[in-house]
């Protein structure tokens, strides 16, 4: 029990569970409508903070026995290549968030979440399931606007052109 505590994985799952309880009582004095997401964002967040502190406390393995068994393992150079294929993989990750955050300013969430997902699978997808790729963004954004817009009447962002 001692040593669970003393490690900062533990403290730092401690510390998030005081914060989304924190988040839940905050929550409370707003109007019906509007305490519905973040009390069941922070609810989720706090039953998965305990079940991870259950599982660090209930494990019957030490953290300091797992850690001793890292002995063997070799340090990896990667090449040129690779380093530059991360690299191109990253800028057009950040690319597409934002041209994805330019275009919800403009036109509103839908066309932000639109290309977002689109181009999330286009340029990370496979060749040969772009139509897989664009039919689940088109369905992850309508299931999305409905859910949180229509269902949970959380205001949809509104762009400047539309």
């Amino acid at each position: 029990m001692k040593e669970k505590l003393k490690s900062t994985e533990v403290w730092f799952k401690i510390v998030l569970l005081f914060v989304f309880s924190g988040f839940f009582i905050l929550a409370i004095p707003y109007p019906q409508e509007s305490r519905q997401f973040p009390q069941l964002l922070a609810a989720i967040s706090l039953i998965l903070t305990v079940a991870a502190l259950a599982i660090d406390f209930l494990r019957a393995q030490v953290i300091a026995g797992e850690i001793g068994d890292v002995d063997d393992t070799e340090l990896k150079v990667v090449d040129m290549a690779t380093r530059m294929a991360r690299r191109l993989r990253f800028h057009r990750a950040w690319a597409i968030l934002l041209v994805s955050t330019g275009a919800g300013f403009l036109g509103g969430f839908l066309f932000s979440t639109v290309l977002l997902f689109g181009g999330f699978g286009l340029v990370f997808g496979q060749r040969e399931n772009l139509v897989k790729n664009m039919t689940v963004a088109v369905v992850m954004t309508v299931l999305v606007y409905f859910v949180f817009g229509r269902i949970m009447a959380v205001p949809m962002v509104n762009g400047v052109l539309w």
